[in-house]
């Protein structure tokens, strides 16, 4: 079964600076004369989502432990609510990207995150 996000995190990333974009499902391969073939490299594309939520120290600490935990140590896909209010997001923590936290003052973070959009 899917993980979702946890209710305790906060269900919406907050707005400036998010970035959502296609990955590149694209090859291209020379040919003798005349443009260059093109095909698409798979039949399903992920996309990518870059953004910042505001937490706690105490949901930094519940981030922390769905990660290691209902994710299989950040391997594992889950559901989280999609930006446009839409269906949920069938996402995975970006390879190369773990969350991380700037302190805004106090005990206020944010948390940017790195996620691959799943299919």
């Amino acid at each position: 079964m899917t993980a979702a996000w946890p209710g305790t995190l906060p269900q919406r990333f907050l707005i400036p600076g998010n970035s959502e974009s296609l990955d590149e499902n694209r090859i291209a391969s020379q040919t003798d004369t005349g443009p260059g073939k093109r095909r698409p490299r798979s039949s399903m594309e992920i996309g990518s989502f870059t953004g910042t939520m505001r937490m706690s120290g105490a949901q930094w600490a519940i981030l922390l432990a769905f990660g290691k935990t209902d994710l299989g140590k950040w391997v594992l896909p889950f559901t989280i609510p999609a930006t446009d209010g839409g269906a949920d997001w069938l996402v995975r923590f970006a390879m190369g990207s773990k969350p991380r936290r700037v302190n805004i003052g106090g005990d206020r973070w944010n948390v940017s995150m790195a996620l691959e959009i799943l299919p």
